[in-house]
């Protein structure tokens, strides 16, 4: 989305080049790279949106899973490669910006970025996707392939020996994730005005989980309730002076959830409805025993 951005600016850019963005004047570039082509199309670019993080999963899920990498070892995997591509995207000469990033949009479909109506759209956009992606997961775990999913989940060798081609749900499920990543970034691009390699910053990864311990585990509302919850709160928090402090309170919330929550808001707030609906037991007091005959 960033690249389609870059491309509606034209001649408006600070060097008043129509092809060439300015970072790439700045840097001499002569021509567009090859790679740039087609994102002055918005079909072209929401199909890059889907594509591009859809291709890479796959093409990565499909060697991780095969190779039967599982646990904390695909996490590590995980977080090595999206370090990497920080290293190589902070590089200007890989064309999208280098440290500075893509930013100063103007428009995105003839709409100014910066209107009220053009963000609001995209909030409501963003509220439209979110609803989509949980329709999506809830789809998926409702069927039998969530079934065996989950099955996976619980029981991975086991599943294995009753004949399923585990690698293969995984790769699936991953490359669906990275798909609803791809929409999800395509809407926080024009929302937040800019975009630059620290996103790939493993402190993002860890945030999303926290989203998800804070929320509620093993649920799909959940996950999207700790995002609002933990981001609120990170507002709140970096609006004031203990802006330089919000990683310690981040870190200190997740070890209070972990100790305290270990079912997240979601799962806290079930076990307390179920416990008050649960109806409390009558005592009765024991019925006096037969008196002796006399003899």
């Amino acid at each position: 989305m960033g690249m389609y951005l870059m491309r509606q600016i034209g001649s408006r850019g600070t060097y008043g080049n129509p092809i060439l963005p300015d970072f790439m004047v700045f840097l001499n570039w002569k021509e567009l790279p090859w790679y740039w082509y087609g994102f002055d199309s918005f079909p072209f670019a929401m199909l890059m949106v889907l594509l591009a993080p859809g291709l890479l999963a796959f093409v990565f899920g499909w060697f991780a899973f095969r190779s039967r990498v599982t646990g904390v070892y695909l996490s590590i995997i995980t977080q090595a490669l999206t370090y990497a591509l920080l290293l190589a995207f902070f590089r200007n000469d890989m064309g999208f910006g280098g440290n500075n990033g893509l930013t100063d949009f103007k428009d995105i479909l003839g709409f100014n970025v910066q209107a009220q109506a053009t963000r609001a759209a995209l909030f409501s956009m963003t509220c439209v996707m979110l609803i989509a992606g949980f329709l999506i997961a809830r789809g998926i775990v409702v069927s039998k392939l969530g079934k065996v999913v989950i099955a996976i989940r619980d029981a991975e060798s086991r599943t294995r020996f009753l004949g399923y081609r585990v690698d293969r749900f995984k790769l699936f499920v991953f490359t669906v994730s990275a798909c609803m990543a791809g929409v999800a970034g395509a809407l926080y691009v024009p929302q937040v005005g800019i975009i630059n390699p620290s996103e790939f910053a493993p402190a993002n990864s860890i945030e999303t989980v926290i989203w998800v311990a804070v929320g509620g585990r093993g649920t799909l509302v959940g996950a999207a309730l700790g995002g609002v919850v933990v981001n609120y709160a990170k507002t709140i928090f970096t609006s004031g002076f203990m802006a330089p402090y919000w990683l310690f309170a981040l870190g200190a919330l997740f070890v209070f959830v972990t100790i305290f929550m270990p079912k997240g808001i979601l799962g806290t707030a079930q076990d307390w409805w179920e416990k008050r609906r649960r109806p409390v037991p009558t005592t009765t007091p024991p019925e006096p025993a037969p008196a002796e005959g006399r003899a």
